[in-house]
């Protein structure tokens, strides 16, 4: 069943996730909820902590329309910068241009505990970066001004408030 999707700046998604220890059927639980939040947003990615889950997991889209989770991941390299236009399910009809880097390469774990390690480039190092961001309690308005950010927020909490009163 699809969770609901968290809404910036929710505490949630500005502290960082913990590192999974339970590679057990609730991870697996879990999982599923996000892909399922996550297809039922149209997303491109989704963070545990994007469905209230403080849990150091993601789902990460390639290009080819496939998904795979990561847990516990890290950046181990970057190179080059590349601007994208960028939008997140937890800020929902924002979009703007965001400076990452055009290479990462990243060390995760898969649902079983294996790791694995993976060089990516062009829109999967833009997702993991993304998605990594968001475990480590941060969203991609963080690296806007922080007037258009302020600008973002008020939209936000209004969006928040509206939400409440029809779950009411």
């Amino acid at each position: 069943m699809a969770r609901d999707i968290v809404i910036w700046p929710h505490k949630v998604l500005t502290s960082a996730t913990k590192p999974v220890t339970d590679f057990g059927p609730a991870l697996e639980k879990l999982l599923e909820e996000m892909a399922e939040s996550m297809k039922e947003a149209k997303g491109i990615g989704i963070a545990a902590n994007q469905v209230g889950e403080a849990l150091r997991m993601a789902w990460v889209g390639r290009e080819d329309g496939t998904f795979f989770e990561i847990i516990n991941p890290e950046v181990l390299e970057r190179s080059g910068k590349v601007t994208w236009e960028e939008g997140c399910l937890s800020v929902p009809d924002e979009w703007h241009k965001v400076e990452r880097y055009e290479k990462v390469k990243v060390r995760y774990q898969d649902k079983t505990g294996q790791w694995h390690e993976v060089a990516a480039e062009g829109k999967l190092a833009h997702v993991f970066q993304h998605e990594i961001d968001h475990l480590d309690g941060h969203v991609f308005v963080d690296h806007l001004s922080s007037l258009k950010r302020t600008l973002i927020q008020e939209r936000m909490k209004k969006l928040q408030k509206m939400l409440k009163r029809k779950k009411d």
